[in-house]
């Protein structure tokens, strides 16, 4: 029953471009710091300007911040659910956006300087962990703004949503949202949002314009009969 419950939120034919975006997300993020522990980081770049610095900070956004990652999940399994199609387009407009992040963390590296957090009680807290565990490094541009706009993006297209007006509108506050987020935990500032929408869109037409999606869809008919994707 588990099993059957799970394929009606994610078909079979999404399993790999699905997995390939939670494989692209741990190469460009962990990728790109296993590379700095080589390089270093002394010549990172900080791209905070006098706007970023005027507002303030505020910590209880973690909490949008941390849920930000159910909001990916809702997307991206929404999309995959549409047809085949779209779930070889999002998963290509994904990896080639995660693919120029990748570059750019190594090419480029930015950091910004957070704020102290010393007061007490659970949002505080979490605050400090999600800065413990997440290092100001690989921001520009911002994996966390560009999966959200992307996903949307996407979500406009899904022509089988019940309520395709209204999903689309609270989706697209669903990304606003995440923005703010990124920059009043002082998490990111202005330039890694806007260029997290760029890569995002730079994807978006790279899957729209390419034979890539037709690629992926090749290699997943190939996936789709192997004992792994059967055990999935």
């Amino acid at each position: 029953m588990l099993r059957r419950t799970l394929r009606k939120i994610i078909p079979t034919y999404a399993i790999l471009p699905l997995l390939l975006t939670g494989l692209m997300n741990l190469l460009a993020y962990q990728g790109a710091k296993l590379v700095q522990l080589f390089t270093g980081y002394a010549h990172a770049l900080d791209m905070t300007t006098a706007l970023d610095r005027a507002m303030p900070f505020q910590p209880a956004w973690v909490l949008v911040y941390i849920g930000t990652f159910v909001f990916w999940i809702y997307q991206y399994t929404t999309v995959a659910r549409e047809s085949p199609s779209k779930a070889y387009r999002l998963a290509t407009a994904d990896f080639i956006a995660k693919l120029i992040c990748l570059v750019f963390f190594i090419a480029l590296p930015t950091t910004n300087v957070r704020p102290t957090v010393e007061e007490n009680g659970f949002i505080p807290f979490v605050m400090r962990f999600i800065y413990w565990v997440d290092t100001p490094t690989n921001l520009f541009p911002s994996i966390h703004c560009f999966v959200a706009w992307l996903g949307t993006r996407y979500i406009y297209e899904c022509k089988s949503l019940r309520h395709r007006v209204l999903t689309g509108i609270l989706c697209t506050i669903g990304t606003l949202l995440v923005f703010a987020s990124t920059l009043f935990t002082k998490q990111h500032v202005l330039l890694d949002v806007v260029s997290g929408v760029a890569v995002a869109e730079i994807g978006w037409l790279v899957a729209r314009f390419t034979k890539l999606p037709t690629v992926l869809e090749r290699l997943n008919e190939r996936f789709m009969k192997t004992r792994l994707c059967a055990f999935l």
